[in-house]
């Protein structure tokens, strides 16, 4: 019989949880894995699931942990370090693989590796989470709207406290801003990209950032000029400076250690009551050959809560066989119109057109 646990790696840390409860409102019984024994086991008792203790630096044990598994959904960051094993172990034993990073540099090193998956029969999705799944989803349906597009601009603005995860990520991408040129990802300095967005109200301002599109993108609508931006509030502007002035210094790797200890000070991520009250907003915006240009905004609810939605809704769709081989990007695997199953999203195409769930 074909193997349909579901495994979910990282499970005890701050998102894993949220995705954990997520998994199980929706009628799955996931197995529980990391690397922690004494977590493992406190979830456990909390949930009744399996768990299983293993870690991703010895290919076997971890190749063996899979053996019995058909999806995995894979939580635990920093993906820069964990992903490329896991995706291995999942070729390896023929076990199709999700994860929730937003790292440009994972979606490039996993998508070198769709001849394999497609070889071995396996789905590659990285991005089933806040990252990449609205974007996405977003740019694909406005570049369907209006083939002929040449640029690619998407602006984030957010009204969240970030998790130890995500300052971590944040941290590490703070002097490596890049955007796509002509089909080539290229590095930018902070603050020398800046363009004005709709996030509702009226224009504002953004920075260049550095959002997993610039990888995604690209394989979603084949645009060759991506480029993503956030909100200049005042403290992205501030990190804007900080990362000019001092971002060779923060990249070496006892500036890497401090900034993490710092970060280790921090809350695990926001509370259950900030995360009622969070959102976030994309817009989207297309430009052609003659700079006519035609946008699109989506508003989520809280990006944490919102990766373990999608995460959870996709998971169950690759349990059940809904897959395609190969190295996959949200719109590609399942359409652009995945973003309408979800409640609480709010999509408006910038000429008035606005539908809502």
């Amino acid at each position: 019989m074909h193997p349909s646990k579901l495994l979910i790696y990282g499970a005890t840390g701050y998102t894993g949880r949220l995705v954990t409860a997520e998994a199980i409102r929706s009628g799955l019984r996931p197995v529980l894995a990391g690397r922690d024994p004494s977590r493992l086991a406190a979830a456990a008792r909390t949930f009744g699931l399996e768990t299983r203790v293993f870690g991703l630096d010895d290919p076997a044990p971890l190749a063996a942990a899979l053996g019995d598994v058909a999806v995995v959904l894979h939580c635990a960051g920093p993906f820069s370090r964990t992903a490329l094993p896991m995706c291995e172990a999942c070729l390896k034993v023929g076990v199709h693989y999700l994860d929730i990073t937003g790292e440009i540099d994972v979606f490039e090193a996993l998508a070198a590796r769709d001849a394999a998956a497609r070889e071995a029969g396996v789905m590659l999705l990285p991005g089933v989470g806040f990252d990449v799944v609205p974007s996405d989803c977003l740019i694909a349906d406005l570049a369907a709207r209006h083939p002929g597009g040449r640029r690619v601009r998407l602006g984030l603005a957010t009204r969240s406290r970030v998790s130890r995860g995500t300052a971590r990520t944040i941290l590490e991408g703070a002097d490596n801003l890049r955007i796509r040129r002509n089909g080539a990802i290229t590095r930018v300095r902070p603050g020398q990209l800046r363009h004005e967005f709709d996030f509702g109200t009226a224009p504002a301002a953004a920075l260049v950032s550095v959002l997993g599109d610039v990888s995604t993108a690209w394989r979603s609508t084949g645009i060759a000029n991506i480029e993503s931006y956030g909100q200049a509030s005042r403290g992205f502007r501030r990190m804007t400076r900080i990362s000019r002035r001092f971002g060779p210094l923060l990249s070496r790797r006892m500036s890497q250690r401090l900034l993490n200890r710092l970060v280790d000070l921090a809350p695990e991520g926001p509370s259950e009551s900030e995360r009622r009250g969070s959102y976030a907003i994309l817009v989207a915006e297309i430009e052609d050959a003659e700079g006519r240009r035609s946008a699109a905004r989506l508003r989520t609810p809280d990006p944490y809560g919102f990766t373990a939605t999608t995460a959870v809704a996709i998971a169950a769709r690759a349990v059940a066989g809904d897959v395609r081989a190969g190295y996959q990007t949200p719109s590609s695997a399942y359409g652009a119109d995945l973003m309408r199953e979800f409640d609480g999203v709010q999509w408006e195409l910038l000429d008035g057109h606005a539908t809502a769930r």
